[in-house]
């Protein structure tokens, strides 16, 4: 097949009759065990041999680039759109759910690649929460400590997404591909969707003002039915289960305002987000992966 090769911002764009079929990063992307890494983003093939041979053109480009890694489908970094569907139970797609179609599998595979990184999203009855036992003991703990949450401010939404940032940072470090950001970017990133947060669904956990954890919650389409983005809490209060407490209080908030579902969304394998999906008997209602191919 014939393609066409340009240069665009630093990236190399794959065309073909006009149409971008992948995008090849090499600039800004990570480090992945001391490996320079290539990444292949917006992948969009027309058939599965199509979708092969671009795979290989891209790997062409990227070695020539000095890449020792390729991952895809990731548009440069974990910060954007990456992640391709590999299992679904058929229910519809939820808010925030951008990820490249389950046929992508087969393209991935053909062409050399290997599941990487695996991710999961889980929904459940809010009215299945399970509060610890000790609930009310970790709470006091927590009161002890001075640490307070509350709602996200929507009038004064710079300074709090500027402490989710504070908080974010730090945490994400151990996830697969981590790639710092600045304060600007982050803020350029979600201030476009302040309008559509619903600031009761957004907690914030501070010491003396001092941001130590966060909850991430947004409505999703079905108006019944919530979707549980990020949750993070600094590793200095993670011993009194300061998430587990975060997340108690979001299901009063959600009952209060007549949720009956939520959905925990795109939790890495090894991260404790899983262990809270189990515990609170949610079923498996999708699969992701992250394809990797050495070079």
């Amino acid at each position: 097949m014939d393609f066409n090769l340009r240069e665009d911002y630093g990236d190399v764009v794959i065309e073909k009759d006009g149409d971008i079929k992948a995008r090849c990063y090499f600039n800004t992307t990570p480090v992945e065990n001391g490996k320079h890494v290539g990444a292949i983003g917006e992948f969009n093939p027309d058939s599965k041999e199509e979708g092969v041979e671009v795979l290989r053109k891209c790997e062409e480009v990227l070695k020539s680039k000095g890449c020792e890694l390729i991952i895809a489908p990731m548009n440069c970094t974990t910060w954007r759109k990456y992640r391709t569907l590999t299992y679904s139970n058929g229910e519809p797609p939820f808010l925030l759910e951008n990820v490249d179609p389950i046929e992508h599998n087969e393209m991935f595979l053909e062409a050399g690649f290997e599941k990487k990184y695996n991710y999961t999203s889980t929904k459940g009855k809010i009215s299945d929460y399970e509060e610890s036992k000790v609930h009310n003991l970790l709470v006091e703990r927590m009161n002890k400590e001075n640490v307070v949450i509350r709602h996200f401010n929507k009038e004064n939404y710079i300074e709090d997404l500027k402490k989710i940032y504070e908080v974010a940072l730090p945490s994400f470090y151990r996830n697969p591909l981590y790639t710092p950001i600045t304060e600007e970017e982050f803020l350029e990133q979600y201030t476009p969707y302040i309008s559509k947060f619903d600031e009761d669904l957004i907690l914030i956990a501070e010491k003396e003002g001092k941001p130590v954890g966060f909850l991430f919650t947004i409505p999703d389409f079905d108006p019944h039915t919530l979707v549980v983005k990020t949750g993070v809490v600094l590793k200095e209060y993670q011993s009194f289960a300061l998430g587990s407490i975060i997340l108690s209080e979001l299901k009063k908030i959600a009952v209060e305002k007549g949720y009956t579902d939520w959905i925990f969304a795109f939790m890495y394998e090894e991260n404790t987000s899983q262990k809270y999906a189990k515990r609170h008997h949610t079923h498996l209602m999708r699969e992701y992966a992250l394809y990797g191919k050495n070079i």
